[in-house]
């Protein structure tokens, strides 16, 4: 460290301000509170500024192992920033939401946020000159300045200032955006790593700290697995209550916030210290499309359970409200709906992505084995005529062949070269085709010939499969349309013909003495509730089918089935 002096002097104070601004607000003496957490950061202002020019005139003078960080300057960088998102959206969902969370939180999220941008700052012995860091440091103190001025009632925004104005106005939301664009202003002077610099810092430096004690992974499992069942735990019984206690007399809030940022934070630390090792060995058990439709389903299936959660709480009215978002029993359904496309949209975009993405490879393909049968049979040898073909664009076949290219001429065979080749593609066309050039290479035969026949062989298979589609589109633009008449239908009888045959029964049974046109005692929402669980049926089983009739495969209609379902929950959701 520079000026261990002035660092601990600059962190005593530090922690003496926020311990007093702490006790203030906990006293109710909020406005000096206000004060003395500005006045904090002036002073972290003031030191940082005096550190920045220490290091500025011993720059010259430090050797360059000196100025190598170490791995636990990225990561208290990075705690920083983790701190300051939550500490930034607690702020937002108290200013703008009125949510009911003591003040005292933001003081310590903000003090823990300052502790640790101190210790970075004034460990690293490095620094960087930069126009915006001087807008950006200027912009940090004026927003304190202001803050101050306004707890003092030397300066306040007039009487007819715009409601968002006042409202950012308030004075722990200034202070923590002064605080974001003095983060910013020491990520661009290079006092404090970037985000994505602090994980890259990470990964390089901290290879040695896998291997410690502290973060052995068991130890991170059973950590994150205790925090997980704290907060269900906690969250459980915010709900039901505890016997002969009530839980407005018990601060659950404190609890479930210090849950989840401990849950974040140990997330975080197996995300930076135990995943790559897992990814590593995964990537070697499965390929990568595989792995991405492993963390697509596992990702969606934790959604959809928290939405099926949500909608049996609605439902048995144990919950009534998310943050200033009203809830009653009839969103029960909207949260049944979201499950449902959290669970099959992202799987079925994917796989219709992939497939799309196969099926312009495999046009191009016979493209590019007519261009290497054409540079055979100019004289060139297969190397040189795939490094030819590597100048070329062959669309999303282009990088396969380029590496196909760099392999060849890191001296693998031709032959090995264009099985690897088929076996990155890895689709049925492209293996067989493959195959049967590497079968014709390693014989010895006219190779050139066989390359144009089998560069004419995947065309003729890709033009009937052309025209398949082709004839299929006709039976997918039915499929929609039906889908489109039977929603149709449902709407006008849920919003023209079933109300009015229930007034007219009401009317006769008045009328006759209760005998009237009967419709099953049921109320109008219970029908409408049959008949969008019908139209969901509906359009999943219609999605299946198209997916079958357009791609040849069921799994390809759940891209069809979420529009569907999307289309029914607006439509119902707009008409009524």
């Amino acid at each position: 460290m520079i000026g261990k002096r002035i660092t601990w002097i600059a962190f005593i104070l530090m922690s003496l301000f926020i311990g007093a601004s702490m006790i203030l607000r906990a006293k109710g003496s909020y406005t000096l509170s206000n004060v003395v957490l500005a006045s904090s950061i002036l002073i972290f202002l003031a030191f940082s500024a005096i550190q920045r020019k220490i290091k500025e005139d011993m720059l010259v003078f430090i050797p360059e192992d000196v100025k190598e960080r170490e791995w636990k300057y990225y990561f208290s960088s990075l705690l920083s920033f983790v701190f300051l998102i939550f500490t930034t959206i607690l702020n937002i969902f108290i200013v703008f939401f009125n949510l009911s969370i003591p003040r005292i939180l933001i003081d310590l999220f903000i003090g823990i946020v300052l502790l640790l941008m101190l210790y970075t700052v004034f460990s690293i012995p490095t620094a960087e000159k930069n126009r915006s860091y001087f807008l950006l440091f200027l912009i940090a103190t004026i927003l304190s300045i202001a803050v101050l001025a306004s707890q003092l009632d030397i300066y306040h925004l007039p009487p007819n200032a715009l409601p968002l104005l006042k409202k950012m106005g308030d004075p722990l939301f200034m202070i923590n955006i002064a605080i974001i664009f003095w983060m910013a202003a020491l990520i661009t002077g290079g006092e404090l790593p970037s985000p994505v610099g602090s994980i890259i810092g990470i990964y390089e430096k901290g290879r040695t700290v896998r291997e410690e004690v502290i973060f052995r992974r068991n130890i991170l499992y059973a950590t994150i697995v205790a925090f997980i069942a704290i907060f269900m735990v906690i969250n459980i019984l915010t709900i039901i209550g505890l016997p002969k206690v009530k839980v407005s007399y018990l601060p659950w809030q404190y609890a479930i916030i210090f849950t989840s940022l401990g849950l974040l934070i140990t997330v975080m630390l197996y995300i930076l210290f135990i995943l790559p090792e897992k990814t590593t060995k995964l990537k070697e058990k499965y390929d990568i499309h595989t792995l991405y439709r492993i963390i697509i389903l596992s990702t969606s299936v934790i959604i959809a359970v928290v939405f099926i959660i949500m909608a049996i709480m609605a439902q048995l009215k144990m919950m009534t409200s998310i943050g200033p978002i009203k809830v009653t029993p009839s969103n029960s359904i909207d949260f049944a709906i979201f499950a449902i496309l959290v669970l099959i949209g992202p799987y079925g975009f994917y796989e219709y992505s992939l497939y799309r993405r196969i099926d312009l490879m495999e046009e191009r393909f016979p493209e590019f084995l007519r261009d290497l049968a054409e540079s055979r049979k100019a004289g060139m040898t297969m190397a040189k005529a795939v490094e030819n073909a590597a100048k070329g664009d062959y669309g999303y076949l282009t990088p396969e062949i380029k590496k196909m290219a760099v392999q060849i001429s890191w001296g693998v065979p031709f032959s090995e070269a264009l099985r690897r080749f088929g076996e990155r593609i890895n689709t049925p066309l492209v293996i067989r085709t493959t195959t049967m050039v590497v079968k014709a290479s390693e014989s010895g035969g006219k190779i050139a010939d066989v390359i144009e026949a089998a560069a004419k062989n995947v065309r003729e298979i890709k033009i009937l499969q052309a025209e398949r589609k082709t004839e299929m589109k006709m039976y997918l633009m039915i499929i929609y349309v039906s889908f489109f008449v039977f929603l149709a239908v449902i709407a006008i009888l849920s919003g023209m013909f079933l109300p009015k045959l229930i007034a007219a029964s009401k009317a006769i049974g008045g009328a006759g003495g209760g005998i009237g046109v009967s419709v099953g005692g049921a109320s109008i929402e219970e029908y409408r509730f049959i008949y969008v669980c019908t139209a969901l049926s509906q359009a999943i089983g219609n999605g299946i089918v198209a997916g079958a009739l357009s791609e040849g495969k069921m799994i390809a209609g759940l891209r069809h089935a979420a529009i569907m379902v999307l289309v029914t929950y607006l439509a119902f959701r707009l008409m009524f």
